[in-house]
């Protein structure tokens, strides 16, 4: 049991720093426009969980959600709403905007609270419903401060949250989900490569390109698979606390690596949401704790 949990806490630790790492990869692409590198990661992340579905034998379980109708129709959902949140990012890496990126998955985990109370009528402690509060209202200072909406955030945290949502009530599984959704914008992706007519010069800028881009579908991948193994291993309050380390290192990546803008008015917004987050997580590791101490009494 111990080993299970060691084992799982690597999982997610691993997982979770690759992608907070990932915009390190997605930055040496730039060379080739981030729609292009979307249609590729879209593609070869196809290619990898097919492989992963042979490789695994979960051949039957594919064959399973296909032909039940809903659960046919949430990966489809979900496939939409994961090809949007990885254009969305590799935009953002592209266009130097990573720091915005990271406050997108800072704000992740309120938006799947705010989501479950508007869709599942769930009911929240007074401190989880604070950190709603105050994240809107960090939000709202970013809004007036900056001069504008601060849309790629918002629109990445949202998107993440939906897809969340839809996957919690989805029947497949983490690999049979994710081929399920990646077959979904499979061909829109193709049919645009081959619209834009740029897939020859794609794979001939350099090889180190062409390797990064056949890589981009492993580089997708692997995360979401460590993820999956340490959500079967681990308690949600200690993944919840494991889930920040990702827009950490996005933000310190910005910051240091990048140089992007992180001045006062910045600073002062992502504290307001970053203190609700504080809020948030050790409410949710008090009550998850509490909880696990009653049912070993049970």
């Amino acid at each position: 049991m111990v080993n299970e949990m060691n084992r799982g806490i690597w999982f997610g630790l691993s997982g979770y720093v690759l992608w907070g790492l990932s915009p390190i990869f997605w930055k040496a692409l730039t060379e080739i426009d981030a729609i292009d590198v979307l249609s590729w990661r879209i593609l070869c992340t196809f290619v990898f969980t097919l492989f992963a579905i042979k490789l695994f034998r979960r051949s039957k379980d594919l064959r399973d959600v296909v032909f039940s109708g809903n659960g046919l129709l949430a990966g489809m959902t979900c496939g939409l709403l994961i090809g949007f949140n990885w254009g969305m990012f590799v935009w953002a890496v592209d266009s130097n905007h990573v720091v915005d990126a990271s406050l997108g998955y800072f704000m992740n985990p309120l938006m799947n609270v705010l989501l479950g109370v508007v869709i599942l009528r769930e009911k929240l402690r007074s401190a989880v419903w604070l950190s709603v509060s105050l994240a809107f209202i960090g939000v709202l200072w970013l809004t007036v401060a900056l001069g504008s909406f601060p849309w790629i955030s918002v629109s990445l945290a949202c998107s993440f949250a939906l897809y969340g949502l839809i996957r919690k009530v989805a029947p497949a599984g983490p690999l049979t989900g994710l081929t399920i959704e990646t077959s979904t914008v499979a061909i829109p992706a193709l049919v645009f490569l081959l619209i834009r007519g740029n897939a020859a010069n794609n794979l001939s800028i350099s090889t180190s390109v062409t390797v990064l881009i056949l890589l981009s579908g492993i580089a997708t991948g692997v995360p979401l698979l460590l993820f999956a193994s340490s959500a079967r291993r681990i308690p949600l309050s200690i993944l919840g606390l494991l889930q920040y380390i990702t827009p950490t290192l996005q933000l310190l990546l910005g910051i240091f690596a990048y140089g992007e803008d992180f001045d006062g008015k910045r600073f002062i917004g992502y504290s307001i949401i970053w203190f609700g987050l504080l809020l948030f997580a050790v409410d949710g590791f008090t009550a998850a704790r509490r909880r696990e101490h009653k049912a070993i009494k049970t």
